[in-house]
C-alpha cells in the first residue's frame, strides 16, 4: 500500500508541476501579447501624429510676402509700390492706393508674368521698360509684376527660377523701393538656359550690387533677414502657389502680358504696346 501511495504522490506532483509550468507559460504568452499590442498601439499613435502634422503643414497657407497683393507687386508713379487697381476679394493691404500715388482714375493695369530665367522676359524688359515707366510716371498705368517659376528645368537642376522668384519676394517684402533696380540687375546677370543657375551667394551679391541691404529684416517675419529668407527659401511655397495660379488662369508662357486683364501679343514693339495701353485708358480712341 505504501508503494501505491508513493506512486500516486509522484504522479500528483508531476501533474502539479506540469500545471504550474503551463500556467507560467500561459502568463508569459499573455504578457508578450500585451507588450506587443501596447507597442503596436504606440506605433499607431506616433504614426497618426506624424501624419497629422504633415497634413497640417501641407494644408496651412505659406507665408505671404509683405508688399505683395494678388500674387504680385504693383508699381505706380515715381516707382511707388501700391495696391492693385482692384484688390481681390478677401485681401487687404496697407499700401497706398494707386490714386494716392498719383495714378489717374482711368489708369490701366499692365500685368507682366515673368520668369527670371526666361530670355524672352529679359528682351521684353530691355525693350519696354522705358515706355512702361514713362506711362506709370504719367499716371496712365499701374504696372503689376508677377514672378513665376516655370523654367526650373532649364537651370541645371538648381531650381534657379524658384530661388530667383523667392529672392524677389524677400527683397520686395523688406525694401519695396528698390524693386525696379533689383529687377534690372537680375536681368542683367541672367544665366543661360540649360546652364547652371546662379547660387544663393551669387544671387545675394546681385541684390547687394542693386542696392539691397541683405541684412535687413522682413516686414512679414522679423526673425528673417533678406539673406536668411533667400537661403531658407522662405517664400518657396508662395512661389509654387502663385505659379500654379498663373497656369490655372490661362498663362501659357513668359513673358505673358495683360492689359486690364486681357492678353496682348504686342510685347516686342514698344510703340504698338503703348498704343494698345492708351486705347485701354481711353486716352487714344480707336
Amino acid at each position: 500500500m505504501a508503494k501505491n501511495n508513493s506512486g500516486e504522490n509522484r504522479r500528483n506532483k508531476a501533474r502539479e508541476n506540469a500545471r504550474q509550468i503551463a500556467t507560467a507559460q500561459d502568463k508569459k504568452e499573455k504578457t508578450a501579447k500585451t507588450i506587443l499590442y501596447v507597442g503596436i498601439g504606440v506605433v499607431i499613435v506616433v504614426v497618426a501624429a506624424v501624419v497629422g502634422v504633415l497634413i497640417f503643414q501641407q494644408s496651412k497657407p505659406g507665408i505671404t510676402p509683405a508688399n505683395y497683393a494678388a500674387g504680385g507687386v504693383s508699381i505706380a508713379k515715381d516707382s511707388t509700390v501700391v495696391q492693385p487697381m482692384q484688390m481681390p476679394d478677401g485681401e487687404e493691404s496697407d499700401l497706398p492706393t494707386p490714386a494716392e500715388a498719383g495714378a489717374k482714375d482711368n489708369a490701366a493695369t499692365v500685368t507682366v508674368y515673368l520668369d527670371f530665367q526666361c530670355p524672352g522676359c529679359k528682351t521684353f524688359e530691355d525693350a519696354n521698360t522705358p515706355t512702361l515707366k514713362k506711362l506709370a510716371d504719367e499716371g496712365s498705368i499701374v504696372l503689376e509684376y508677377k514672378p513665376v517659376s516655370f523654367l526650373d528645368r532649364m537651370s541645371g537642376g538648381n531650381e534657379y527660377s524658384t530661388r530667383a522668384a523667392n529672392l524677389a519676394a524677400c527683397v520686395i517684402d523688406s525694401q519695396p523701393e528698390v524693386t525696379e533696380d533689383f529687377f534690372a540687375a537680375m536681368y542683367a546677370q541672367q544665366p543661360e538656359e540649360q546652364g547652371n543657375g546662379r547660387t544663393d551667394a551669387e544671387l545675394l551679391k546681385v541684390a547687394e550690387e542693386a542696392g539691397v541691404d541683405t541684412s535687413k529684416k522682413l516686414q512679414s517675419d522679423s526673425e528673417q533677414t533678406v539673406k536668411s529668407c533667400a537661403t531658407d527659401q522662405s517664400f518657396k511655397d508662395f512661389v509654387k502657389k502663385t505659379s500654379q495660379d498663373a497656369l490655372d488662369s490661362g498663362v501659357e508662357a513668359t513673358p505673358w502680358v495683360l492689359i486690364n486683364g486681357e492678353h496682348t501679343d504686342k510685347t516686342s514693339d514698344p510703340r504698338a504696346l503703348a498704343l494698345e495701353i492708351l486705347k485701354a485708358t481711353g486716352e487714344v480712341k480707336d
